[in-house]
């Protein structure tokens, strides 16, 4: 079967339709034949009846004869009861069988007679002499001549309505993957294209008006291609954003371990020079395991599930990371971070938020550092809070991060969520470590639960962020 799968799908379909075509053909023809072989039987059954009818009116009126046989094809013997042949019409070579004949019966019953067959039918007619049985014949070569030719015929015209329904089955198997056709050469130029790195001339494959398998799989592989170009947007993007954003650090890096050559004789400049050569470094790890996160994130939703009191447990070890955080602010005043929620409303049972613990974790470490990380940029910032509170909202977890902080300018808050974007002042400062990706991260993770992330400066100071995320039963998939 392997040179079956080399050919084309037309020529597959049309040796498929042309080997339906012969079988319901051939099964045609055997029962047309059947029937006609029925009819034919019957009909000579009928003829032979007629033979014997008059003959045995003629017997039952005058036994003793004559008897005045027809001809003309009706093989006829009229045999009294001692098995004396009194008139005969049969053919010379059967007379001498007369006795098998008369044992055949009422029943037509087929007798072979050298090379031809004949139907016999025998009848007993009760006279004053006793019992006279009447053979009637019939040669059956007329029936088999008619079905042979019938059989041929039928052979025939099947044959030409198998070579037509074939060359049919060809031409609307051509029509029918045109599209097909079509959407391949349409794909090749866009591959073309993209491989090329070109502005595509040909956006997506076209999906036809009829609502068939044709437009269902344009429709699919547009899907794709959109996905696709996705995919190689993004991964465009990274390495853009990675070029640019670590060209900076790389420079910076590299003039500090200069530095720290010029310095080799001098311990304590060397030992200044190492160490920031090692934020650096710290700082370029941390930059390149965002970038990752944040790509992985856009490359597709995550398939976690984490309900309410899961959700609790990560808020409070996420203020605890927190306060460790806020705990090493050597500058003037303290931060105190808390956080709030009311243990009496919380959702149904098989209530869940499709992000993992790690990911709810990681929403709140961003916002929470970025929140710290502020107050830390304005000197003397004195008494601080941070305050991170979760509520139920109808079919919705409200996740909220206030903090007493200088706030975003107006301007920025709207690309505020965008990567490696920095506001003057550095809430997404570079100090932070997470080079202009937290919130962007952030914004990633929620987008990926089918949320939202909303920022709005505080009164009279801060800033509040506003993470909605939609709830989910746990059997949804």
């Amino acid at each position: 079967m392997r040179w079956l799968r080399r050919l084309s799908i037309t020529a597959r379909i049309t040796i498929g339709s042309l080997l339906v075509a012969s079988l319901f053909g051939l099964a045609a023809v055997v029962v047309i034949r059947i029937g006609v072989a029925s009819i034919l039987h019957n009909a000579t059954v009928t003829l032979l009846n007629n033979d014997i009818a008059a003959p045995a009116e003629s017997v039952q009126n005058n036994p003793r004869g004559p008897f005045d046989l027809p001809g003309g094809g009706q093989e006829l013997a009229v045999v009294d009861a001692n098995g004396e042949l009194l008139a005969s019409t049969l053919p010379a070579a059967m007379e001498p069988k007369i006795d098998k004949l008369i044992s055949i019966g009422d029943t037509p019953t087929m007798f072979q007679l050298g090379d031809d067959q004949y139907l016999v039918l025998t009848e007993k007619v009760d006279t004053t002499n006793g019992v006279v049985h009447i053979v009637a014949a019939r040669n059956d070569e007329t029936t088999a001549l008619i079905l042979d030719r019938l059989t041929a015929a039928l052979l025939i015209g099947a044959g030409v309505l198998i070579l037509g329904f074939g060359g049919a089955s060809w031409l609307l198997a051509r029509a029918a993957l045109s599209p097909v056709s079509r959407m391949r050469e349409q794909a090749e130029l866009i591959a073309g294209e993209e491989r090329s790195n070109q502005e595509p001339s040909i956006g997506l494959l076209t999906v036809g008006p009829a609502q068939d398998e044709l437009s269902e799989l344009a429709t699919t592989l547009n899907d794709l291609i959109r996905r696709l170009r996705a995919s190689a947007d993004r991964e465009r993007q990274m390495v853009s954003d990675a070029s640019h954003e670590l060209r900076t650090p790389l420079a910076v890096l590299r003039g500090q371990l200069e530095l720290a050559e010029l310095d080799a004789g001098d311990p304590e400049a060397l030992l200044v020079d190492i160490r920031s050569s090692h934020a650096t470094a710290l700082r370029l790890g941390q930059l390149a395991n965002n970038l990752l996160e944040l790509s992985r994130i856009e490359a597709g939703p995550t398939s976690g599930r984490i309900d309410w009191r899961t959700l609790v447990d990560e808020l409070t070890d996420a203020i605890d990371r927190a306060r460790l955080l806020a705990s090493g602010d050597d500058d003037a005043g303290s931060i105190s971070v808390d956080f709030e929620y009311d243990p009496r409303r919380r959702p149904a049972t098989d209530a869940r938020i499709a992000l993992s613990p790690t990911d709810v974790g990681r929403i709140l470490d961003n916002l929470l550092g970025n929140a710290i990380t502020a107050i830390r940029s304005v000197p003397d910032h004195g008494e601080a809070t941070v305050t991170a509170e979760i509520a139920l909202e109808a079919e919705r977890v409200v996740l909220t991060v206030r903090d007493t902080g200088p706030g975003m300018p107006e301007d920025f808050i709207p690309v505020a969520l965008d990567r490696f974007t920095r506001a003057d002042g550095a809430r997404t400062s570079t100090s932070g470590g997470s080079g202009g990706l937290g919130l962007a991260i952030v914004a990633a993770l929620a987008g990926s639960a089918g949320g939202e992330v909303v920022l709005a400066n505080g009164e009279p100071a801060g800033l509040i962020v506003t993470v909605s995320l939609p709830l989910v039963r746990s059997n949804d998939q």
